[in-house]
C-alpha cells in the first residue's frame, strides 16, 4: 500500500524531504498558505549537491497541494512531516491541522527544546509524534555571487556521515526512517532525538547572533565577540542541563572561539557552496527562530538563577525580527 505523505511547509527543508518521501515511493502532498499555493502547485526545479552531476535540474512536480484544513480533513495520511521553523509552530492553525490528520504520524524537525510540548498542547498524542534532527543544508539557489547554477532552484547537501536521526515509537518511527532511506535521504534511528539536539543547538544559537551582530562576517568573528559568543553558549549549555543533563564533551569543546573558528574554516572547503554567504541569507530568513530561542534560554536561566548576562547582551545586540518571514 501506498504511504500517503502530508508535508507543511513547502522551503528549504519541505521540498527536499517531499521530493524524497516521493523518490521512497509515498504519495505526497504539500500544505502551505493559501498565498503560496499557485506557485508551490507549478512545481520546483532541485539542484542535489551530493554527487557529479551538481548543477543539473531536478523537476520535482508529481505532488499534490493543499492550503485549507477542509481539505486536509477530507483525504487520509500515514505521515506528516512539520517542516516549519520553531516559531512558525506557534500559531492556532496546528491544533486545526492535529485535529484533522486523525492517527497520522507526525514527524517534527523543529529543533527547539519546548517544540514538542507545542505539538503536544496542539492535541497530538505523544505516541504518534516522532522527532527527527535536520541535518542537510537546503538554499533557495542561486545565493548572491553564485554562477554555476542554469537557473533558480532549491539546492541542497547532505553531508557525509550525518545522516538525520529521527527516535519515537518503533511502529512509528521506523516506517518513516524507511521512506525516507529508501528514497535516498540519509536516516538512521536514535534514542533521543531531542536530548540529542538540545546542546548543538544551544551552542549555535548564541554564535549565529555574535555573526550577525558582526553582519555575517567570519574575518570579524574574533576577539570580544567571539569570546562573548563562547560565554553566551556556555550559558546555554547551563540552561539546557536542567533538562538534558551536562553538555557533551564535543559541544563543549566546539564552543571555544578557536575551535569555532577552525571549523567554520573547514567547513569552507568541504561544505559545496559559500558557506558564509548561506548562513546569511538562510538565518536573516529563519532570524525570529534564533530570537526566540535565545529569549527562551534567558527567561529560563532567570528562572533558575543561572547567570545569562551573556545572552542578554547577545540578543540586545540586535534588532527585532520580522515574523512574517517565519510564516507557514
Amino acid at each position: 500500500m501506498t504511504t500517503r505523505v502530508l508535508v507543511v511547509g513547502a522551503g528549504a527543508v519541505g521540498q527536499v524531504y517531499g521530493r524524497h518521501a516521493r523518490q521512497g515511493g509515498a504519495d505526497v502532498t504539500f500544505f502551505v498558505r493559501e498565498k503560496y499555493r499557485d506557485t508551490v502547485s507549478r512545481g520546483f526545479d532541485m539542484y542535489a549537491l551530493n554527487g557529479r552531476a551538481k548543477t543539473d535540474v531536478i523537476r520535482f512536480e508529481d505532488f499534490t497541494v493543499v492550503s485549507r484544513i477542509d481539505e486536509v480533513r477530507a483525504r487520509t495520511f500515514d505521515q506528516v512531516y512539520l517542516t516549519v521553523s520553531s516559531s512558525a509552530l506557534r500559531g492556532p492553525w496546528l491544533a486545526d491541522l492535529v485535529g484533522a490528520i486523525g492517527d497520522a504520524t507526525i514527524l517534527a524537525l523543529q529543533p527547539g527544546q519546548d517544540d514538542l510540548d507545542v505539538i503536544l498542547a496542539a492535541g497530538a498524542v505523544r505516541e504518534r509524534v516522532v522527532s527527527g534532527v535536520i541535518t542537510l543544508i537546503s538554499y533557495a539557489a542561486p545565493l548572491p555571487g553564485e554562477t554555476r547554477f542554469p537557473g533558480p532552484g532549491m539546492a541542497y547537501w547532505f553531508p557525509p556521515l550525518a545522516p538525520s536521526r529521527i527516535s519515537g515509537e518503533t511502529t512509528r518511527a521506523v516506517p518513516v526512517i524507511e521512506l525516507l532511506a529508501r528514497g535516498g535521504l540519509p536516516t538512521k534511528r536514535h534514542r533521543d532525538v531531542p536530548k540529542f539536539a538540545a546542546f548543538p543547538t544551544a551552542m549555535m544559537m548564541p554564535f549565529l547572533v555574535a555573526l550577525e551582530a558582526g553582519g555575517w562576517s567570519f574575518r570579524a568573528f574574533t576577539g570580544e565577540r567571539a569570546k562573548l559568543g563562547a560565554r553566551g553558549a556556555r550559558e546555554a549549555f547551563a540552561v539546557v542541563g536542567l533538562t538534558a543533563g551536562k553538555a557533551p564533551f564535543t559541544a563543549r569543546m566546539v564552543a571555544r572561539p578557536r575551535v569555532l573558528k577552525l571549523a567554520l574554516w573547514f567547513g569552507t572547503k568541504i561544505v559545496p557552496l559559500p558557506l558564509e554567504t548561506y548562513l546569511r541569507e538562510h538565518f536573516t530568513k529563519v532570524g525570529d527562530q534564533t530570537r526566540m530561542f535565545m529569549a527562551g534560554y534567558i527567561e529560563r536561566g532567570r528562572d533558575a538563577s543561572i547567570d545569562v548576562s551573556a545572552l542578554e547582551k547577545l540578543l540586545a545586540a540586535l534588532p527585532p525580527g520580522d515574523p512574517s518571514t517565519d510564516a507557514r
